[in-house]
């Protein structure tokens, strides 16, 4: 996956409003990621994003796809701050974070 953007979008009750960061495969395939965690690691912020089915997608037994991001923030076409999410390539550097994510998780929920 490469190119990627954050969007806003309301839930169909329209009250709230869910974050929703998406992602275009080089086929032009696009998937939608919701932000589970933000954590920073050696000062750079990341964000863990677990995948948004659809209505009609049965969810995967062996559970949905989780991804590490690395956020920056950049100005938009507006000027306005905006975050940008980067897939983290480096596979141990993604396990490593994906591990300090689920630790801080794990302790969040024993609180």
């Amino acid at each position: 996956m490469s190119d990627n953007e954050k969007n806003l979008m309301n839930e169909e009750d329209g009250e709230q409003e869910q974050d929703i960061v998406v992602f275009e495969d080089e086929d032009g395939n696009e998937y939608e990621f919701t932000p589970v965690d933000y954590f920073f690691y050696n000062g750079d912020e990341y964000c863990l994003l677990t995948e948004i089915l659809d209505a009609d997608e049965e969810e995967d037994p062996e559970g949905t796809e989780v991804i590490v991001c690395k956020v920056t923030e950049e100005k938009n076409e507006n000027g306005e701050d905006e975050d940008v999410f980067s897939l983290v390539e480096d596979e141990e550097l993604a396990a490593k974070l994906v591990e300090i994510a689920n630790t801080k998780m794990n302790e969040d929920e024993e609180e």
